[in-house]
Protein backbone atom coordinates (compact mmCIF):
# COMPACT_ATOMS: atom_id res chain seq x y z
CA UNK A 1 0.00 0.00 0.00
CA UNK A 2 1.47 3.35 -0.56
CA UNK A 3 -0.59 6.12 0.38
CA UNK A 4 -2.15 5.83 3.98
CA UNK A 5 -5.96 4.97 3.62
CA UNK A 6 -8.66 7.59 4.12
CA UNK A 7 -10.23 7.93 7.23
CA UNK A 8 -14.41 6.80 6.75
CA UNK A 9 -16.32 9.79 6.75
CA UNK A 10 -19.55 8.12 8.89
CA UNK A 11 -19.83 5.49 11.30
CA UNK A 12 -20.96 2.04 10.15
CA UNK A 13 -24.30 0.10 11.64
CA UNK A 14 -22.53 -3.43 12.53
CA UNK A 15 -22.59 -5.92 10.43
CA UNK A 16 -25.40 -8.42 10.16
CA UNK A 17 -24.97 -10.25 7.17
CA UNK A 18 -23.53 -13.48 6.38
CA UNK A 19 -19.50 -14.02 6.15
CA UNK A 20 -18.05 -12.83 2.94
CA UNK A 21 -16.10 -14.91 1.43
CA UNK A 22 -13.64 -12.69 -0.51
CA UNK A 23 -10.26 -14.26 -1.63
CA UNK A 24 -8.30 -11.03 -0.87
CA UNK A 25 -9.64 -10.80 2.41
CA UNK A 26 -8.13 -11.48 5.97
CA UNK A 27 -8.54 -14.84 7.23
CA UNK A 28 -11.44 -15.91 8.46
CA UNK A 29 -12.49 -19.03 10.23
CA UNK A 30 -16.26 -19.28 9.42
CA UNK A 31 -19.00 -21.78 9.24
CA UNK A 32 -20.20 -21.70 5.36
CA UNK A 33 -23.82 -23.19 4.89
CA UNK A 34 -23.57 -25.06 2.01
CA UNK A 35 -20.77 -26.75 3.53
CA UNK A 36 -22.80 -28.23 6.32
CA UNK A 37 -21.11 -26.02 9.15
CA UNK A 38 -17.79 -27.44 8.66
CA UNK A 39 -15.33 -24.41 8.98
CA UNK A 40 -12.80 -23.15 6.38
CA UNK A 41 -9.65 -20.92 6.42
CA UNK A 42 -10.40 -18.30 3.87
CA UNK A 43 -7.43 -16.98 2.34
CA UNK A 44 -5.72 -13.55 3.32
CA UNK A 45 -4.31 -10.48 1.90
CA UNK A 46 -1.62 -8.64 3.64
CA UNK A 47 -1.07 -4.96 2.00
CA UNK A 48 0.85 -3.05 4.29
CA UNK A 49 4.66 -4.14 6.22
CA UNK A 50 2.87 -3.24 9.51
CA UNK A 51 0.41 -6.31 9.31
CA UNK A 52 3.45 -8.55 8.85
CA UNK A 53 4.08 -6.82 12.27
CA UNK A 54 0.65 -7.80 13.89
CA UNK A 55 0.56 -11.32 15.47
CA UNK A 56 4.64 -11.21 14.16
CA UNK A 57 4.98 -14.23 16.62
CA UNK A 58 2.61 -16.08 14.40
CA UNK A 59 3.29 -14.53 11.16
CA UNK A 60 7.04 -15.46 11.00
CA UNK A 61 6.70 -19.04 10.56
CA UNK A 62 3.63 -18.76 7.88
CA UNK A 63 4.26 -18.39 4.32
CA UNK A 64 3.51 -15.71 1.98
CA UNK A 65 3.93 -14.40 -1.84
CA UNK A 66 5.87 -11.32 -1.50
CA UNK A 67 5.24 -8.74 -4.62
CA UNK A 68 7.66 -10.24 -7.12
CA UNK A 69 7.85 -13.60 -5.87
CA UNK A 70 5.15 -16.67 -7.62
CA UNK A 71 6.20 -18.74 -4.72
CA UNK A 72 4.97 -18.69 -1.03
CA UNK A 73 7.68 -18.50 1.65
CA UNK A 74 8.38 -18.47 5.09
CA UNK A 75 8.69 -15.06 6.34
CA UNK A 76 11.51 -16.25 8.49
CA UNK A 77 13.55 -17.28 5.56
CA UNK A 78 12.88 -13.74 3.53
CA UNK A 79 13.62 -11.29 6.76
CA UNK A 80 16.96 -9.68 5.53
CA UNK A 81 19.11 -8.09 8.85
CA UNK A 82 20.48 -5.39 7.07
CA UNK A 83 23.81 -5.97 9.47
CA UNK A 84 24.61 -8.51 6.65
CA UNK A 85 24.14 -6.18 3.43
CA UNK A 86 27.55 -5.18 2.45
CA UNK A 87 26.15 -3.41 -1.42
CA UNK A 88 23.00 -1.96 -3.15
CA UNK A 89 20.49 -4.08 -4.26
CA UNK A 90 18.11 -2.95 -7.24
CA UNK A 91 16.16 -6.06 -6.35
CA UNK A 92 13.00 -4.67 -3.52
CA UNK A 93 13.70 -7.05 -0.18
CA UNK A 94 11.77 -7.56 3.28
CA UNK A 95 14.70 -6.18 5.73
CA UNK A 96 14.83 -5.79 9.23
CA UNK A 97 16.90 -3.52 11.64
CA UNK A 98 18.03 -2.54 15.13
CA UNK A 99 17.86 1.42 15.10
CA UNK A 100 20.82 3.08 16.65
CA UNK A 101 19.74 6.60 16.48
CA UNK A 102 16.94 8.53 14.75
CA UNK A 103 16.86 12.56 13.97
CA UNK A 104 14.62 14.95 12.36
CA UNK A 105 17.26 16.10 9.26
CA UNK A 106 16.22 19.78 9.35
CA UNK A 107 18.14 22.83 10.79
CA UNK A 108 15.06 23.70 12.09
CA UNK A 109 12.98 20.67 12.56
CA UNK A 110 9.69 20.15 10.93
CA UNK A 111 7.39 17.53 10.29
CA UNK A 112 8.05 17.54 6.31
CA UNK A 113 11.66 17.76 6.79
CA UNK A 114 13.84 14.03 6.19
CA UNK A 115 14.46 11.71 9.20
CA UNK A 116 17.46 9.92 9.11
CA UNK A 117 17.10 6.84 10.79
CA UNK A 118 20.33 5.08 11.45
CA UNK A 119 20.18 0.82 12.00
CA UNK A 120 22.79 -1.79 12.95
CA UNK A 121 24.80 -2.20 10.10
CA UNK A 122 27.73 -4.53 8.66
CA UNK A 123 31.21 -3.72 9.88
CA UNK A 124 32.51 -2.81 6.03
CA UNK A 125 29.73 -0.38 5.67
CA UNK A 126 29.83 3.40 7.28
CA UNK A 127 26.30 3.27 7.60
CA UNK A 128 23.03 2.25 6.96
CA UNK A 129 20.17 4.81 6.92
CA UNK A 130 16.31 4.90 6.46
CA UNK A 131 15.54 8.41 4.93
CA UNK A 132 11.73 9.56 4.94
CA UNK A 133 9.59 12.08 5.82
CA UNK A 134 9.77 12.87 9.79
CA UNK A 135 5.76 13.13 10.05
CA UNK A 136 5.83 9.64 8.45
CA UNK A 137 8.12 8.30 10.42
CA UNK A 138 6.85 9.63 13.41
CA UNK A 139 3.35 8.73 12.82
CA UNK A 140 4.82 4.86 12.87
CA UNK A 141 6.45 5.87 16.53
CA UNK A 142 9.40 5.83 15.19
CA UNK A 143 11.39 9.20 16.82
CA UNK A 144 14.35 10.45 18.93
CA UNK A 145 13.74 7.83 21.53
CA UNK A 146 13.60 5.15 19.35
CA UNK A 147 16.92 3.42 19.99
CA UNK A 148 17.27 -0.42 20.52
CA UNK A 149 14.02 -0.99 18.42
CA UNK A 150 13.66 -3.08 15.63
CA UNK A 151 11.84 -1.67 12.18
CA UNK A 152 10.72 -3.88 8.82
CA UNK A 153 10.74 -2.54 5.72
CA UNK A 154 10.24 -3.47 2.01
CA UNK A 155 13.11 -1.40 0.22
CA UNK A 156 15.79 -1.03 -2.54
CA UNK A 157 19.25 -0.86 -1.48
CA UNK A 158 21.02 2.04 -2.49
CA UNK A 159 24.03 4.40 -2.11
CA UNK A 160 23.73 6.96 0.65
CA UNK A 161 27.03 8.83 0.49
CA UNK A 162 29.64 6.76 1.80
CA UNK A 163 26.69 4.39 3.36
CA UNK A 164 23.87 2.84 1.94
CA UNK A 165 20.31 3.61 2.42
CA UNK A 166 16.45 2.72 1.83
CA UNK A 167 14.76 5.65 0.43
CA UNK A 168 11.33 6.92 -0.12
CA UNK A 169 9.46 4.55 1.44
CA UNK A 170 5.86 4.17 1.07
CA UNK A 171 3.37 4.64 3.66
CA UNK A 172 3.02 1.33 3.50
CA UNK A 173 6.70 -0.11 3.05
CA UNK A 174 7.94 0.09 6.86
CA UNK A 175 6.56 -0.56 10.60
CA UNK A 176 8.21 -0.53 13.90
CA UNK A 177 8.06 -4.12 15.26
CA UNK A 178 6.04 -3.72 18.44
CA UNK A 179 8.18 -4.23 21.64
CA UNK A 180 7.01 -7.51 22.84
CA UNK A 181 8.44 -9.53 18.80
CA UNK A 182 11.73 -7.61 19.01
CA UNK A 183 13.43 -10.74 20.48
CA UNK A 184 12.53 -12.95 17.95
CA UNK A 185 14.68 -10.81 15.59
CA UNK A 186 17.27 -9.45 18.46
CA UNK A 187 17.88 -13.36 20.00
CA UNK A 188 19.93 -15.26 17.93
Amino acid sequence: MQDRPAKPDATGAPYEQSAVEDKDGPIAEVPIGRHRGEKFALPSKIATVAGLCRRFDINLYKYFVLPGSDVARKLADVLIDVATVTDECEVPHLYYGIILNSWNAGQNPKPSNVRMTRLRKHPSVADFTIKVQASEQEDKGINDESTGRVVLFWAKITRNGIGLAATHLAWGEFALLPDKYQKLLTEK
